[in-house]
């Protein structure tokens, strides 16, 4: 008896739904209010501020946070007719964003908003006179003018309001104000400025009762939303209604407490209930659908705790929730059927992989697993696909293993099963026994390898089998015999590796062989010679990657190869190939299986999702899968293309399947806006100055040129073509003009283009999808350096520099002649002052030689005087004459005269200038003073002056005191002091 494990599958009326969450950057799950705004955005009011949504990112405006913003929990959103954008608030107010402007205005201390302040602001109407009308929960209506900035009160007391908690108002086709309040009935504004109910006048009296109520208006039709007695719709001229109570019945809701209501584009009506989940109305065929959370259904809504409805300019229907953020329903996001393993009972199908899939001609298809064994999904493709064969321990009639790679049914019926790591089985379903082909060691005659990874038949009845690490298998049936083909280095007409990824047989019986990492052969079995087609990287159109993973011939006749690295390769015949991958659009390079749908598209499936590619054009689609626990690995030729048209993807966590005419017609690209403008990553608000001078004047939306200063190089543009569908694979163009000589092609997803070091100038930034384009101009201002009237002042200053250059040159060539003119002077009297010196010199040596002959002679007369001395006896008389004679030789004063004469004409004035200063000094002070200026030692001084050595220094020593110098001072250095 066959196991029943399942793969769960979405019921047939099922809804798919994106979801926006936190962890996409919105501020919180909880979503009381939804609006897409004249640019396109998406403001969403949460729990925990308010969002503004380009598709790509969050922006968040919180109390503290936001420009301007504040308030926490956000309940209404509204846009005038001028643009304005109107925000209310639990407790914090109203916020109003100006057209023209990034910042709120909070009116919360605001005189004409004082009857207001602290109440729920729960919605707004623009009545086209210039009036602001605000629904509050407790102080009913407050009517602001615009143009005067003063307000009215409409309440219970001043204008017969039913009830000051009013949750909605609208103005229908006639002008008349509809708004609904809590308790029975709606109150509509007469011209008398007060407000009536009109339930009373509906047919059988609806009491319309509920606590929180929600108003859309349709043409003529008012949607009244209750949460309490459930949907009315009322026509506002004729006054008849039809009534949607909760119930059973086909034109019944789910629940009575209706939070929101809209339409969408194709009729039907939308209809929001709190813990009810999506209630959608067909007024054609007078039906309501039930959508609700249930645990395990993935794709499905994710609360039923439903706030807020909206459907925006590419009809796509937003969902406000309560703790399940956003869940948006893509008109045009095609959606894949997606069958997992799930659990029934306590038995769990562990392997999720699908490795392989089949048909068989009775229509079921047959799926192998990585664990799983071999499953089969009937031929109504319902919920439910049932384990029919596995490996049973110890039973030899069951299949030799659960990982199954290959599948293959013959002309008898029987399937032909390879395994992982046991082999080949056939299968007979009309006998329910099985046959096991495995490796025999030692064996030619047995199969190669038990890694079977591929099983073809050619028209003579035998099988292919490509093994990993055995190479190429050909049994015989009729014979019972097996040939192998596996790598020889030495044999170049051999088979290029052991790997085999697939063996194919194309509509000409030519057999392709794709190797796990040497490329591709063609197998000319007739020569029993393998043609070898090889990446070259010299060659462009050689094969792009030698990993080969899937062969296909589509209904032309074209072959097709997929590499895992190098795309898709179309054979043109003669070892040539036409190359497509990322370049040319494909979603990734490592193409994994390759099958063809009835309309000839092809359909590639890869590491990183699916590609739907029109062979005749080029043109290709891709198909990710992000939400759930799908992903976007696809297993190789784990792929099928079944008789009814459904196509078949085997990923690693289950099983896509997809009817071609379920694929939606894409959205068209209507315009691009520029949504944000950051320099050095800081967002610039239109006004607000950045380093002292204002970039933008409007916002970035609406703004036509941007100013930039020469040291803001650093900046950011990003934008968005606002569709929602798929915004991470929108792929846009761009160019810089004055900069980029081409367009350029950004990458799938990137909506932000980053420019440093532009020079100053004109710049006119453009960027495009499909035929739409957008552009904003740039002007980069110049450093003052660079400006023109910089230049016209440098050239005045260089001018100026030049005249106060050449005037100063002027002075310096005169004083250069001057210098010349002194220079001159000074050699003549330096001339001079050398003849002066010469002069002196000369005196001084003739002093020198007189002072020297002076006290040679001395010194000579002394001696004489001694010999005198030392006669003895002789007369006496005579020899005192001859003394006394010397005597007065020695002591005359003439030699001194002769010296000072000399003396002064070489060193004038010293006599005199040291008398000045001392004017006490003798005679032998003042020769002293003279020896010493000349440079005389002791022992000169003391024979000229014809007295003792000792005699000399107690002579020094006097005139040290009498000069006033110290013990310690030198006296020679005192004495040269005194400048002539």
């Amino acid at each position: 008896m066959p196991l029943g494990f399942c793969f769960a599958q979405k019921p047939a009326n099922s809804l798919f739904f994106d979801y926006l969450t936190i962890s996409e950057g919105l501020s919180h799950n909880t979503v009381y209010a939804v609006l897409q705004d004249r640019h396109g955005y998406i403001w969403v009011g949460t729990q925990n501020g308010l969002n503004k949504y380009d598709g790509y990112t969050f922006e968040q405006y919180q109390s503290h946070t936001g420009p301007g913003f504040v308030g926490t929990n956000v309940l209404s959103i509204y846009e005038d007719q001028a643009g304005n954008l109107w925000v209310g608030t639990r407790k914090s107010g109203v916020n109003l964003k100006p057209a023209d402007s990034d910042r709120f205005i909070n009116f919360n201390e605001n005189e004409a908003f004082a009857a207001i302040k602290g109440y729920e602001v729960t919605g707004f109407l623009d009545d086209g006179n210039g009036n602001i009308w605000i629904a509050t929960n407790g102080a009913g209506l407050l009517r602001y003018n615009l143009l005067e900035q003063t307000s009215q009160i409409y309440n219970t007391v001043s204008s017969g309001l039913s009830d000051d908690r009013v949750f909605d108002l609208v103005q229908d086709t006639d002008g008349t104000l509809w708004v609904a309040t809590a308790g029975i009935g709606l109150n509509w504004l007469q011209p008398n400025g007060k407000f009536q109910l009109d339930h009373a006048n509906l047919p059988d009296n609806p009491d319309m009762n509920g606590y929180r109520k929600c108003l859309y208006l349709d043409g003529d039709y008012l949607w009244i939303g209750t949460e309490g007695t459930g949907l009315y719709r009322m026509h506002t001229r004729e006054r008849d209604y039809l009534h949607f109570p909760q119930g059973e019945d086909p034109l019944n809701l789910n629940s009575n407490l209706v939070r929101d209501v809209c339409k969408a584009s194709d009729g039907r009506i939308f209809i929001a209930t709190d813990g009810g989940g999506l209630n959608i109305y067909d007024p054609e065929i007078a039906q309501i659908d039930r959508f609700q959370y249930q645990a395990g259904q993935e794709l499905g809504l994710n609360s039923n705790a439903l706030y807020a409805l909206l459907e925006d300019n590419n009809q796509n229907i937003w969902i406000g929730t309560f703790n399940g953020g956003l869940n948006v329903l893509k008109k045009h996001k095609t959606w894949f059927d997606f069958f997992r393993p799930k659990a029934r009972g306590k038995n769990e199908l562990v392997h999720r992989s699908v490795l392989a899939i089949s048909q068989r001609r009775n229509g079921e298809i047959w799926v192998g697993t990585d664990g799983g064994g071999l499953n089969v999904l009937n031929g109504n493709k319902d919920q439910y696909v049932f384990s029919a064969l596995r490996n049973i321990p110890g039973n030899a009639n069951s299949l030799s293993g659960n990982v199954v790679k290959a599948i293959y049914e013959d002309e008898q019926g029987r399937l032909w099963i390879g395994m992982f790591d046991t082999g080949l089985d056939m299968y007979n379903p009309q006998t329910g026994r099985f046959e096991h082909f495995q490796n025999e060691y030692g064996n030619p005659n047995s199969l190669s390898q038990n890694n079977v990874w591929s099983i073809t038949q050619d028209k003579n009845g035998d099988f292919l089998i490509g093994t990993i690490g055995g190479g190429l298998n050909v049994f015989s049936p009729k014979t019972n015999t097996w040939q192998n083909y596996q790598y020889n280095p030495q044999d170049t007409n051999g088979i290029a590796e052991s790997n085999i990824m697939m063996v194919f047989i194309d509509r000409e019986e030519r057999i392709w062989v794709g190797t796990a990492n040497n490329g591709l052969d063609i197998w000319d079995r007739s020569a029993n010679r393998f043609i070898h087609h090889q990446y070259d990287s010299l060659r462009p159109s050689s094969l792009s990657n030698n990993e080969v993973r899937a062969i296909f011939q589509d209904r032309k006749g074209n072959i097709w190869v997929g590499t895992e690295g190098g795309g898709l390769n179309k054979w043109l015949g003669d070892n040539r190939f036409e190359r497509i991958g990322l370049d040319e659009g494909l979603i990734s390079n490592s193409v994994m299986g390759i099958a063809e749908d009835a309309s000839g598209y092809l359909w590639i499936s890869t590491f990183e999702g699916i590609s739907r590619m029109n062979s005749k054009t080029g043109e290709i689609r891709n198909f990710d899968f992000h939400s759930g626990e799908q992903t976007n690995q696809f297993n190789q030729m784990a792929i099928l293309t079944a008789e009814d048209g459904t196509l078949f993807f085997g990923g690693i966590n289950g099983l896509h399947a997809i009817e071609p005419a379920q694929v939606k017609e894409q959205a068209k690209v209507r315009k691009i806006i520029f949504t944000d403008l950051k320099v050095f990553d800081q967002r610039i608000l239109a006004g607000v100055p950045y380093e002292e001078h204002i970039v933008l004047e409007k916002p970035i939306e609406q703004a036509d040129h941007i100013r930039l200063s020469y040291f803001d190089n650093s900046f950011s543009l990003s934008f968005s073509a606002m569709d929602f569908t798929k915004p991470r694979e929108q792929q846009f163009e761009y160019q810089m003009e004055g900069f980029d000589d081409n367009w350029r092609t950004a990458n799938k997803g990137q909506n932000s283009i980053t420019y440093t070091n532009l020079d100053p100038g004109y710049y006119t930034f453009k960027v495009r999808a499909g035929n739409v384009q957008n552009q904003i101009q740039i002007y980069i201002r110049p450093p003052f350096w660079k400006t023109l009237w910089f230049r016209a002042s440098s050239v005045i200053l260089l001018l100026g520099i030049i005249g106060v250059i050449g005037y100063l040159y002027l002075i310096r060539r005169e004083a250069e002649l001057k210098r010349k003119m002194l220079e001159v002077e000074s050699e003549v009297l330096q001339l001079r002052n050398e003849k002066l010196k010469s002069e002196v010199n000369a005196k001084n040596s003739k002093l020198m030689s007189s002072a020297i002959q002076m006290a040679h002679k001395n010194e000579v007369l002394n001696k004489i005087k001694q010999e005198l001395l030392d006669l003895g006896d002789s007369p006496e008389k005579k020899l005192r004459q001859v003394l006394r004679s010397l005597d007065r030789e020695i002591e005359g004063e003439d030699y001194w005269e002769e010296f000072n004469l000399y003396f002064n004409q070489v060193d004038s004035n010293f006599v005199q200038k040291i008398l000045d200063k001392h004017p006490g000094l003798t005679q032998n002070d003042l020769r002293i003073c003279t020896l010493t200026r000349i440079n005389l030692n002791t022992k000169e001084m003391a024979s000229l002056l014809n007295i003792s050595v000792r005699g000399v220094e107690k002579s020094r020593y006097r005139l040290k005191k009498r000069l006033g110098l110290e013990a310690e001072d030198d006296l020679t250095e005192y004495i040269l002091s005194f400048t002539s």
